[in-house]
């Protein structure tokens, strides 16, 4: 490289691009080298630790009166001409480490050792003493894995800040990430019209996400922009080693291509650490030691010796390591992932694989065997980071002959984990791809049809959930299982809920209870119990509802189901807002979000969330309640729920989203629900947590409304109250259905609650209220 004599500062690499990004860095750095004297800046390889240490070190040259020194070491091969090489830059004689200490102990140096790492345990010995002798020294390393040194400060550089390819909504989002203005500063050093538009910047996203923000693949990236675009170089990422080559022939000969820096690396490791690195790249995002022991143990590695090898690995910056919920977390970039691979002949590629999937499976078996028990919910959460190996294990399932039973079995093993995650559509199309491939009679066949028919009923596809039950109910019942017809029958009630018919579902879910019972499955028996609550108070018998759902919230409670009493309270708030007391509706969805909470979900159902949305309207406050039912409808997108065909609930819930509408006018309905639709997950949820209580100051209702609901709660007839007040029986009835109409109620019971718990507001002195006599006196 390229290097420049300057005043105070020796050896610096000469900038021959421009910087881009890294601002924050850059200033952490410099703040670092005020205060400490071994700074070393660590990182994968390619991720831009001398082009940063060069950065730094010039404006630096000030505050050092002997000067910069800036030691490039990755060509030199021999340890034992480190001292030498430095005491060159230096400006000294040649000489080995003690006459180096000697003529450097009285200088006020900043001493730059750029690419140290395959030259490690010289490195450490030279710095050691250097630092010991001479007191005014400070060092500056660059580094793939840290020197050891005591008073080492380590500085982890990561890769650039990138986008999420489905976050970004236009090109002027981009300009924010430091990759994408690399890549375009790059690109327009070979193309000068390049322009990130709005035709293109999907692409460019998606390619920088791809290049993992590291500037070296970045810049190779960026070349080949002369001969393919942004969306066929995204296109090819999978290849991304031959694919990034060409950079300037001025750089090192092991950065003119991304496979010339890692292969750098790899011949860095010792055999097993080189092994375990590539065993490990059958993981994808990240993992935890117990998995690196089951999967990169063995074979050459003793899984005890596993722990020892990772670290080693993280100290060599192939591997990250972050700490998730109280346990170390690892992970390799795409890049070095596709390298280790290519290390992993085919016959051990399915041996890793095997061990791989095995390790995963076990870990979907657990919650299973946790099901119905206080650990469920735990257990879910904790699997949550490892969704992508969960991803890996399946597809590990679906691609070697004669796996696609177990493959099954894990898929419904998760069922749960699923159904927590709002996964329902990805469950049923790994079931979709596994069922051709299992045996006809395989021991899971049953329980994946029941469990695919689930998944299509919330995707409203009725017709064939209807076909599967059917086969699934035949093959219960040719297996004797209890558990497994009691399951068949769950299903098939709650077919029959989503076809608009509480009332017969209702007797089939009392069957499916009884069974679960007798099966001893109480998971089956709380989520029965709660249809079973539902569908009877849907079906015209409300008191009778809530006591079955309330049964299954303290059984929930007994049991230690935090789940299901989260289900049970959801219905309880549904039966309050359709039959009951508003207050009483809002008091359970305060309960209902604390039982959220409890749990650690981090998503509402649209049913609650839609529920939310009547009880905000019964209350009064129609325009919380629009915004909810806005934020439902884009809920009912991205959780893949078809509610319009989910009849027993949509039918009370589009009287519910009318009344709203006609509370506030369609131009004003129009306003709130597209708010609410607008809203990111995050802050609807934050919306959705923040129950209502009644509109203080507010009344829904005229002063005559006001007064005929008085006379309803008196138990007044309509033809009693148009006596009462001298009007035709006509005028009575319509105030009652626009009372109705205006407070989303079906029955004169409701009013009457309503009345009690809403008195009206405190008016003005002097303000007309609405009674009989002032009415009548104005008539």
């Amino acid at each position: 490289m390229a290097t420049a004599a300057e005043s105070g500062a020796r050896g610096l690499p000469v900038r021959l691009t421009s910087w881009v990004g890294r601002r924050q860095e850059v200033a952490e750095l410099r703040n670092l080298l005020r205060g400490e004297r071994l700074v070393t800046v660590v990182g994968p390889p390619g991720v831009g630790k001398t082009r940063l240490a060069a950065q730094v070190t010039s404006p630096a040259a000030g505050g050092f009166p002997d000067g910069v020194a800036f030691v490039e070491l990755a060509e030199l091969a021999d340890a034992g001409l480190v001292a030498n090489t430095v005491a060159v830059a230096l400006g000294l004689p040649g000489a080995g480490t003690p006459a180096l200490v000697a003529a450097s102990r009285e200088r006020r140096t900043l001493l730059v050792l750029d690419n140290c790492e395959h030259l490690i345990d010289a490195c450490a010995e030279l710095v050691a003493a250097m630092l010991r002798a001479c007191p005014r020294l400070v060092v500056l390393a660059t580094s793939r894995q840290p020197l050891g040194v005591a008073g080492e400060r380590l500085f982890v550089l990561s890769p650039l800040a990138v986008p999420d390819p489905d976050e970004v909504r236009s090109a002027a989002e981009l300009t924010r990430y430091s990759a994408v203005s690399l890549f375009a500063d790059r690109v327009r050093a070979v193309l000068p019209s390049f322009e990130i538009t709005e035709d293109n910047y999907p692409d460019v996203a998606r390619l920088c996400r791809g290049l993992e923000g590291l500037p070296l693949a970045i810049e190779l990236a960026a070349v080949r922009v002369r001969s393919l675009s942004v969306r066929q170089l995204s296109d090819r990422l999978g290849t991304r080693l031959s694919l990034l080559t060409g950079v300037t022939r001025a750089a090192p000969q092991r950065q003119r291509t991304l496979r010339g820096t890692v292969d750098w690396s790899y011949r860095l490791c010792t055999p097993q650490e080189r092994l375990v690195w590539a065993r490990a790249s059958v993981f994808a995002g990240s993992f935890d030691l117990d998995a690196a022991e089951r999967v990169c143990g063995g074979a050459g590695v003793e899984p005890d010796a596993v722990v020892d090898l990772i670290d080693g690995l993280v100290g060599k910056s192939v591997l990250a390591v972050r700490e998730h919920a109280g346990e170390n977390r690892y992970r390799m970039l795409e890049t070095l992932r596709e390298y280790g691979r290519e290390q992993l002949p085919a016959e051990e590629l399915r041996r890793v694989g095997r061990r791989h999937r095995d390790c995963y499976a076990a870990r979907a078996r657990r919650v299973r065997e946790a099901e119905g028990s206080p650990d469920t919910l735990p257990l879910c959460h904790r699997l949550r980071p490892d969704h992508p190996n969960l991803r890996v294990a399946l597809e590990f399932c679906l691609r070697t002959p004669g796996e696609a039973d177990a493959g099954v079995a894990m898929t419904t093993d998760l069922h749960l984990y699923w159904q927590m995650g709002r996964l329902n559509a990805e469950a049923r199309t790994w079931l979709d791809r596994l069922l051709p491939n299992a045996s006809p009679d395989g021991p899971r066949k049953c329980l994946a049809l029941l469990y695919s028919a689930d998944y299509r009923l919330h995707e409203g596809a009725l017709e064939r959930c209807a076909e599967l039950v059917a086969e699934a109910t035949d093959l219960a019942a040719r297996t004797g299982d209890e558990a497994l017809v009691a399951r068949a029958r769950f299903t098939a009630g709650f077919l029959a809920e989503c076809q608009g018919d509480p009332g017969h579902a209702a007797g089939i879910f009392s069957a499916a209870v009884a069974g679960f019972r007798a099966a001893g499955n109480r998971r089956g028996e709380l989520i029965a119990l709660n249809h079973q609550g539902w569908s009877t108070g849907f079906s015209g018998d409300p008191d009778r509802g809530r006591a079955l759902v309330r049964e299954g919230l303290v059984r929930g409670t007994e049991y230690g189901d935090r789940y299901a009493r989260v289900y049970a309270l959801a219905s309880l708030v549904m039966l309050e807002a359709e039959f009951g007391a508003a207050t009483t509706a809002a008091r359970d969805l305060r309960a209902l979000k604390a039982a959220i909470e409890e749990t650690g979900l981090d998503r509402w159902d649209v049913e609650w969330l839609a529920s939310a949305g009547w009880v905000a309207g019964r209350l009064g406050d129609h325009a919380r309640a629009a915004t909810l039912y806005g934020i439902t409808e884009t809920a009912c997108r991205t959780q893949g729920i078809a509610m319009h065909t989910l009849a027993a609930f949509e039918i009370p819930n589009a009287r519910h989203v009318q009344s709203s509408r006609e509370a506030l006018g369609d131009r004003e309905f129009e306003k709130h629900f597209t708010n609410g639709a607008a809203m990111s997950e995050r802050d609807a949820l934050r919306y959705a947590g923040d129950t209502p209580s009644p509109r203080a100051g507010t009344d829904p209702l005229t002063g005559r409304q006001r007064e005929i609901a008085e006379l309803v709660r008196r138990g007044l007839t309509n033809r009693q109250i148009a006596e009462h007040l001298v009007i035709s029986l006509r005028t009575a009835e319509t105030h009652v259905a626009h009372i109705m109409t205006k407070l989303g109620f079906t029955n004169r019971t409701q009013i009457a609650a309503w009345v009690v718990e809403r008195p009206p507001p405190r008016r003005q002195a002097g303000s007309r209220v609405g009674g009989g006599a002032v009415d009548r006196t104005r008539r």
